[in-house]
């Protein structure tokens, strides 16, 4: 029973994530898991966000994406395409220039997978630069599911 409440809540949250809406205000309970799972990236990828902001990816329209949106709602699609169901949505930051980012990719058993983004200016896309994946604090341990050890 603990495993399909486990189950129920991973997926409820991250379709809460990923669904897309302009005018998506992140909850209180949202907030609250992105701070956790970002501190534990800060902490495992020696990170320092302090020139980035927080980016939510279902700002963007897609009916009227830009090139420089298309590209960055590209990298989304493609790291969403590869997780596994329950894995967590991917969190997004963008510096205040938008010409660097980072995307923070919680995997279940507790992997962070951290990507270095750059924007192109000839091309004008967003491109993965680098991809590190270094083990985190799964999410039980990290308050944010509930389970048994």
């Amino acid at each position: 029973m603990r495993k399909i409440s486990l189950f129920i809540t991973i997926t409820l949250l991250s379709f809460s994530l990923l669904s897309t809406n302009v005018l998506a205000k992140l909850s209180t309970e949202e907030e609250a898991f992105i701070n956790k799972i970002t501190n534990d990236f800060v902490k495992t990828h020696s990170l320092n966000l302090n020139e980035y902001s927080l980016f939510d990816i279902r700002e963007l329209n897609n009916e009227s994406l830009q090139a420089k949106e298309q590209s960055l709602l590209n990298i989304s699609l493609e790291i969403t395409k590869n997780q596994s169901f329950i894995d967590c949505s991917p969190i997004y930051y963008l510096n205040k220039l938008k010409s660097k980012g980072y995307v923070l990719e919680k995997k279940l058993n507790g992997m962070n997978n951290l990507y270095t983004l750059t924007y192109d200016e000839t091309n004008k896309n967003w491109l993965v630069t680098k991809k590190t994946n270094i083990m985190g604090t799964d999410l039980v341990d990290l308050g944010l599911l509930k389970g048994s050890k």
